[in-house]
Formats: structure tokens, sequence, C-alpha cells
């Protein structure tokens, strides 16, 4: 099945324009379920009520809070926020050329794919000239209402656009850096050492499959069928504090899998 464009936009680099398509990288494969009721299983709705009397409240009639102190509030209309809304674009606004190691796995959120609009020539002559460079694009955009910064890479010959973090989500390492109780021996630095390397291999993605979400299949499948699953929960691991029985438990374990 052929994808679909979520939305279209133009990448600016000064004077110069790109057309693209925007494509989801991602998939949502969570399991959504209804909302029934156990008595007759008639559908069920949330609505927004009252938490003093239990009386539904309308959309128009609700407004929204934001506390302060001393057990005060701003209330904020729905007209109060539209005015905060970034006005509408299609430029997708390159702002600078950085290190690629400049960026590091917390400043990733979410991925799209950038597909050719209308000039093929011009995309892939982008595309080319970012791939034989190791740096990655900051842009800035505004897509349904909301404005975004993002990282323009290049992946299998096509520009990629993910969005990232800002500055004050993203957490520097002194604020979380736990203290450290002792220095590990050698002893268990080479344990740990032969643990990486026992189960070192190729990345496999598709060998790592979501277990909860398949057991959850079958269960559905087998409940539609009219059949009764025999359910087994796991045994939970026992707690240890020895590092190192630890690393060998787990290294002679290893010895006898095949890594996924």
């Amino acid at each position: 099945m052929t994808a679909r464009a979520i939305w279209k936009g133009n990448l600016v680099l000064g004077p110069h324009e790109v057309a693209v398509k925007v494509y989801s990288a991602l998939e949502d494969r969570a399991v959504h379920f209804h909302l029934l009721h156990a008595k007759d299983l008639a559908p069920v709705e949330q609505r927004i009520v009252r938490k003093d009397n239990g009386r539904e409240v309308p959309k128009e009639a609700q407004r929204k809070a934001f506390p302060v102190d001393d057990g005060r509030a701003v209330i904020l209309d729905a007209d109060d926020l539209e005015k905060l809304e970034p006005a509408d674009d299609r430029a997708i606004e390159l702002l600078r050329f950085v290190p690629r190691e400049a960026l590091g796995d917390p400043w990733f959120d979410r991925p799209y794919v950038l597909g050719p609009d209308a000039d093929d020539g011009a995309y892939f002559a982008l595309a080319h000239a970012l791939d034989g460079r190791d740096r990655i694009g900051i842009a800035r955009w505004v897509m349904r209402d909301k404005r975004y910064l993002g990282a323009l890479s290049v992946a299998a010959g096509y520009l990629r656009l993910t969005t990232l973090r800002r500055a004050d989500q993203v957490m520097g390492l002194p604020e979380i850096r736990p203290d450290r109780t002792r220095t590990p021996s050698d002893a268990e630095m080479k344990l740990a050492q032969q643990l990486v390397d026992s189960i070192t291999g190729e990345f496999e993605p598709e060998a790592w499959h979501d277990e909860y979400r398949e057991r959850l299949a079958k269960l559905i499948e087998a409940k539609a069928k009219g059949t009764k699953l025999r359910l087994v929960a796991p045994k939970a691991k026992e707690a240890t504090t020895d590092l190192a029985e630890t690393l060998r438990a787990s290294l002679a374990a290893g010895r006898g899998r095949k890594v996924a």
C-alpha cells in the first residue's frame, strides 16, 4: 500500500526552496479497546463533569486554569490560547548546519520521512549534499497549529526530519549523575566486558517482538473462538547485590543461547 503524506511544506535554505511531502516514520501498533458496561456490555463513554455534583459540563462552558500559588489559578479562555498559536505556514526553515555528533539521543523525539513533492532534482541534490557531509540541519516549522524544532538528516538517500526536544526538556548529566559508592574491581570489569562480547551481534530489529502485544493478540483470538488459554505469569527474578555473581550468571546463560 502506498504511503500517504500527512503534510506538505517547503524546505527553505536561503533564497532556495524545495517542495516536500511529510510522511510519518512510525506506525501506531498499540491495541485499542472499547469501553463497555460490565452488566449488559453496552458501550460507555467519558464525559467532563463537575466534581461537586457530577453534572456534565458542555465544551463551551469549560475553561482551562493554571495553578499559581495560595490556591489561586489563572483562568484562560479559548480565545486567549488561540491568539498564542503560531500563524499557518508551509515553510520548513533551515536555520543552521551542525556536526552530527553535536546531538545525542536525548534530543531526538519523533521521526518523519520527507519525499519530493515537485522537483525531484532539487530534492535529491540537497539529500546528496547533506549525505556527503557529516552534518545535521537544524530546522523549524509550523504544522497543525504547533511550532516544531527538528533535525534534518539523510537515511538511505532520502531526507529525514526528526522533531527535537527543547533545551529545557533535556537534562544534563550533572543533574542526574548518581554518587559512586565504590570503584569496580578489575575482575568485575573483565566479566562485564566478557558479557558485552558474548551477546554482540548484528542489529536485527525484527528479531525482538512485542511479547505482551503478541500474547494479547492470542488471548483475543482465543476468546473470539470461544476457547480458553492457560496463562502463566512469569516468575519474578530474585534481586541480588553481588555484581560479580550476577555477571557470571548472565555470562553462563548467554553461552547457551543464540543472540536473537
